[in-house]
């Protein structure tokens, strides 16, 4: 039973540091943005890439979002089917969000890497959302 109820406090913590996380994620949506309604959630290791496709319709403003549990810098890429990068957040001191406007459908990759050296593994959350 003691095994148990400790099993139950550990799932117990982790899922509060996960909603934690969603949370203080969702809040850069702001007023503003509605959530496309995907949550994408990974863990990625120390200079991994993890990748996801995602479709921006055309006439919409966006807010792409990543949020790290502990990591200061991930590196987020927006790149298009022909392999153009549209936006680096290198760029910008890492910044965790971009916000755009789309004049015409585009299927694009979300590539994240995460890009610090004391950081061996961590939780990202990736938000996407559009203007109301």
């Amino acid at each position: 039973m003691r095994r148990f109820c400790l099993i139950f406090s550990l799932l117990c913590v982790c899922f509060c540091f996960s909603a934690n996380a969603q949370v203080q994620c969702a809040s850069l949506l702001s007023e503003d943005y509605v959530s496309d309604g995907q949550y994408y959630a990974t863990t990625i290791k120390n200079y991994e890439t993890k990748q996801c496709e995602v479709t921006f319709i055309e006439g919409n403003e966006y807010r792409v979002i990543v949020c790290p549990h502990n990591a200061k810098k991930v590196q987020m890429q927006i790149i298009d089917v022909d392999g153009n990068i549209i936006f680096n957040n290198k760029n910008y001191g890492y910044t965790n969000y971009w916000n755009f406007r789309i004049k015409e459908t585009l299927n694009c990759t979300i590539r994240l890497n995460l890009v610090e050296d004391n950081v061996e593994n961590d939780d990202l959350i990736l938000l996407i959302g559009f203007k109301k």
